[in-house]
């Protein structure tokens, strides 16, 4: 029997971009005062879990959210890993549109009036490449571009030199957190929204991932 990994993935707090409501995946901003809060609440609530590792995303948002999340921890915190493994979705021309703005028309690409009906309709790899098909330069990422990236780093991370047990965390994206749960567990919801400065915990055993929490 392969060894237990519990793998918790926090999206970063609510930044700038987020409350303009800009599209916001390869382009960075930093955390609101109201983000950085609910990062330190999210800290307050992990400060007796210790983790063995800690990676982010090489974005801002990401390093700034672990920073703040791990302040908070009781325990001896490791080294943070920055990867572009687990950057957000590169949405191309569509990167600092308005999201009304943008989300309208990748919904019209698809022949579906709305983004949220588009969600519910599509499968999370069929949204993300009607996103590139709609993207004016065409330079979004396909949804196998962005999950061989993920991928990777999920590789590596399960394979970490690391005990029984042990608790890895991601602080990385929405997005990014919806293609992993969309392709590692099928009790997700892929059409709900992954809050700012939330918990999903997936646990890693005998090859396979299950879901202990969700967006908590």
């Amino acid at each position: 029997m392969s060894k237990k990994v519990n793998i918790y993935l926090i999206r970063h707090g609510e930044t700038y971009l987020n409350r303009y409501k800009r599209m916001q995946g390869w382009s960075d901003s930093p955390l609101t005062e109201e983000g950085k809060v609910v990062a330190v609440a999210t800290g307050q609530k992990l400060a007796d879990t210790q983790f063995a590792y800690v990676y982010t995303s090489d974005s801002g948002r990401t390093l700034e959210t672990a920073e703040i999340i791990l302040k908070e921890n009781r325990h001896h915190v490791p080294t943070i890993k920055r990867t572009k493994a687990f950057r957000e979705t590169f949405f191309g021309g569509f990167e600092g549109e308005y999201s009304q703005v943008a989300l309208k028309q990748i919904a019209e690409a698809g022949g579906i009036e709305s983004f949220d009906e588009l969600r519910r309709k599509l499968t999370v790899p069929e949204v993300a490449d009607l996103i590139k098909k709609a993207d004016p330069y065409g330079h979004a990422e396909s949804f196998d571009e962005q999950w061989t990236r993920i991928q990777g780093g999920l590789e590596e991370v399960v394979n970490l030199d690391c005990e029984d047990g042990a608790n890895i965390l991601i602080v990385s994206h929405g997005n990014t957190i919806r293609n992993i749960l969309s392709q590692m567990c099928e009790e997700a919801d892929p059409s709900a929204e992954i809050r700012n400065a939330s918990v999903t915990i997936l646990e890693y055993s005998d090859e396979k991932y299950g879901m202990v929490c969700f967006n908590q």
